[in-house]
């Protein structure tokens, strides 16, 4: 009974923390909107449908953590099983079965590009950043060469061992894991990468994306590359040894990643190639991706790494998505988030319709306009 009663309390006290963290969340936001107050979680919904999650694969381990608390706080709704998964495919599993109470991505395009076309939402709100980084498997040799160089950078951009560890990526005979770029959004971000890296340290923006992605002209190299659809499955391979390097890392899943599987480490890369830094949104625009599959050729901007989330129209159980930002907005979520190796940014961004965003979030956020050195990562 004892165990019970502490159970019961620690529940309540973590409640009111939440209600405490949000009013402070509130008062200390640096642009909160002004238009709507808001000093307490809205009233627990009870619902017969499932609070459902559809969000990009590298959010799997942060949205976990909050999901766990979630489902302390919120005990009387029922939490289906998420959906992690590429952002495009979770958009187009939406599109289709509708049955999503909040939908995340991995990039500012994904959202906009598949769901407003379909009246499904109009606006997505930016919520968090992160970079991307390259996992490295130590239990290779040229990954253990690779991580020792790095470990000689100092993490300074100009160190010339950058340009060595590329070259050795380039090399015969090592292999290298991407994303899809149709289906996950990582896919083209690590073009990105491999196109920054040849501006900045070889002159030559083509030269490292050519010589890992092309073979004869035009196919993938089957001996040097490996394309799945998501991060999650390039770990996969490397654990049983397939893979020596991924370049379809986000430091959002290389954190946990590392912590579950010593043997594979993350290397962070300098900010002029990262896609972390948003004061470099103009150099990122240097370079951009243009794919081409199945005869489906698409085009991608190089934006920094900035997650968004939305709550589509036909959510089941809208109230249960509502509650969930508000915890990811909380200082309780907002620790969460860095210790998944995202940034937060608060307030959220909202791209779209403003109007829309639920009145309980609203002073969580503001419109694009209020920020407009952010308008270029999002579409134009």
């Amino acid at each position: 009974m004892a165990s019970k009663n502490s159970l019961t309390i620690g529940i309540a006290l973590l409640i009111v923390g939440l209600v405490i963290g949000l009013v402070i969340g509130y008062v200390i936001s640096p642009k909160p909107s002004t238009s709507v107050t808001t000093t307490s979680t809205p009233p627990v919904t009870k619902s017969s449908s499932a609070f459902n999650v559809g969000a990009a694969g590298t959010l799997k381990f942060a949205f976990g953590d909050l999901l766990n608390i979630y489902e302390q706080l919120y005990p009387s709704i029922t939490t289906g099983t998420p959906l992690f998964k590429g952002s495009g495919e979770v958009m187009s599993d939406e599109n289709t079965t509708k049955i999503y109470s909040l939908v995340a991505s991995a990039d500012t395009t994904t959202i906009p590009r598949v769901l407003f076309p379909v009246n499904l939402t109009n606006y997505e709100i930016a919520f968090g950043s992160t970079q991307m980084v390259m996992l490295v498997n130590l239990n290779t040799t040229v990954g253990k060469e690779v991580y020792n160089l790095w470990l000689q950078t100092d993490n300074s951009s100009s160190s010339p061992y950058w340009k060595q560890i590329f070259q050795i990526l380039m090399q015969p005979g090592v292999v290298v894991g991407v994303s899809n770029p149709f289906t996950d959004p990582s896919g083209y971000q690590a073009i990105c990468v491999t196109k920054l890296a040849g501006l900045t340290y070889f002159g030559n923006s083509s030269l490292v994306y050519d010589t890992l992605y092309y073979y004869k002209g035009q196919e993938l190299n089957p001996s040097k590359i490996y394309m799945e659809n998501t991060e999650v499955d390039l770990v996969t391979l490397m654990e049983s040894g397939k893979i020596d390097f991924i370049l379809s890392a986000y430091l959002s899943n290389a954190l946990p990643t590392h912590e579950a599987v010593p043997t594979i480490a993350y290397i962070t890369l300098p900010s002029q190639i990262n896609l972390g830094n948003l004061s470099m949104v103009n150099y990122y625009h240097s370079v951009n991706v243009t794919w081409s599959e199945n005869g489906v050729t698409k085009t991608f901007q190089c934006n920094p790494v900035v997650y968004t989330a939305s709550i589509p129209y036909a959510a089941p159980n809208p109230q249960a998505a509502i509650n969930f930002m508000l915890l990811l907005f909380s200082p309780e979520g907002q620790k969460v988030l860095e210790s998944n190796g995202i940034t937060p940014i608060l307030p959220g961004v909202v791209y779209g319709s403003y109007a829309s965003v639920p009145p309980q979030l609203k002073p969580f956020t503001v419109p694009l306009s209020d920020e407009p050195g952010l308008a270029s990562i999002f579409p134009q």
